[in-house]
């Protein structure tokens, strides 16, 4: 659901390099034999050798390696970055999971810009009209969601900057036979729902489940989290090339053992502080199960009718549904404390929604 546009940056292919080695052949000899060369079976006096993997191709790379390991140059940049990395740890809200986030929240809302001018190319003839009754009711569930938001945040720089968006709805009309159920929230407050999600949603709790987890990529801040760590996911990648020098090899294992497990771990963790959002906010906890058992459903017949296979979690951006269910109902206890320490049972969910702010005007 995170469309991590879940792309921003390709290792670009090298070629191969290679070496060859000539034996020299002096003149008088050369002019002997061209004499001789009507009569004479002709003979290969130059031999062309190559390494192809040889002992001595893979001690000059491995060599070349340790060489720009312990050079002075990459010394300096080793703790040049360690101070950087150190500088710029983040702690995710609610969660509290420490990461690298470098990306200015000006730089995440251009972003967000660009983004949203590409979707709206792409997508802005399908727009269902401003003057739909879908569109109150989302904002309705948005703004309980995002007044617990703000309410429960710490990070007053973070509160500032999500009151400062211009928060906006666009419900896009797609055939469900053609377009997979979707719901994202870009950086600049763009909230993006396909009509095909709302059935799998059939209640204002499910569409809740939904808006809660996008908007908890946005908590998290997530985007810059990806954007943060992809100038390292190429600096890896080069180096695994002056060893390998094979790149479609390293971009496959930094993809299935960094780039993928992140990903899934910021869905599982916007997973979880969307339920939170969830119980906070007085929602059912108990339908957010109920929508991903409809979703597995759904993600079923979208490839049973498109003949596309369910791709294995290792090279998956999501973690599996199943996982997501599991999750869920082993965080109910505890969602359900904070939900009644929220006063959702103490019929004081009308005072709520009295003071609940407006973020759509």
């Amino acid at each position: 659901m995170f469309p991590i546009s879940r792309a921003f940056g390709r290792q670009l292919g090298r070629p191969s390099t290679f070496s060859s080695r000539f034996q020299s052949v002096s003149p008088a000899s050369f002019a002997l034999r061209s004499r001789v060369f009507q009569s004479a079976p002709a003979r290969q006096y130059a031999t062309y050798n190559r390494f192809n993997g040889s002992s001595s191709s893979s001690s000059w790379n491995t060599t070349t390696f340790i060489n720009l390991l312990t050079s002075r140059r990459t010394i300096y940049f080793g703790v040049g970055f360690l101070g950087f990395y150190v500088y710029n740890l983040n702690e995710a809200p609610f969660t509290h999971r420490r990461r690298l986030i470098w990306i200015p929240y000006w730089l995440e809302t251009k972003i967000g810009d660009f983004s949203y001018r590409q979707i709206m190319y792409q997508y802005g003839d399908k727009l269902v009209s401003s003057q739909d009754p879908l569109y109150g009711r989302i904002s309705k569930i948005m703004n309980r969601l995002l007044s617990v938001a703000l309410e429960n945040n710490e990070n007053q720089a973070q509160r500032h900057h999500l009151e400062s968006l211009k928060w906006t709805i666009h419900i896009i009309k797609v055939d469900p036979r053609e377009y997979p159920p979707n719901a994202f929230i870009l950086p600049n407050g763009k909230i993006f729902i396909f009509s095909s999600i709302l059935p799998i949603c059939k209640n204002d709790d499910g569409l809740a489940t939904v808006l809660s987890h996008e908007l908890s990529h946005q908590l998290a801040h997530h985007s810059s989290e990806q954007l943060s760590k992809q100038p390292f996911y190429i600096m890896l990648s080069t180096l695994l090339y002056t060893v390998t020098g094979i790149s479609w090899f390293n971009d496959l294992m930094i993809k299935g053992l960094l780039e993928m497990p992140a990903s899934r771990e910021m869905e599982s963790e916007a997973d979880h502080i969307g339920c939170e959002l969830l119980a906070r906010s007085c929602f059912n906890i108990g339908e957010a199960v109920q929508f991903w058992k409809r979703m597995a459903q759904a993600e079923e017949g979208f490839q049973a009718r498109t003949g596309s296979s369910r791709l294995q979690e290792f090279f998956s951006t999501h973690p599996a549904t199943d996982r997501r269910i599991n999750d869920i109902q082993h965080w109910t206890p505890g969602l359900e404390i904070i939900k009644e320490s929220s006063g959702c049972y103490e019929h004081q969910f009308g005072l709520f929604q009295e003071v609940s702010r407006n973020f759509f005007r």
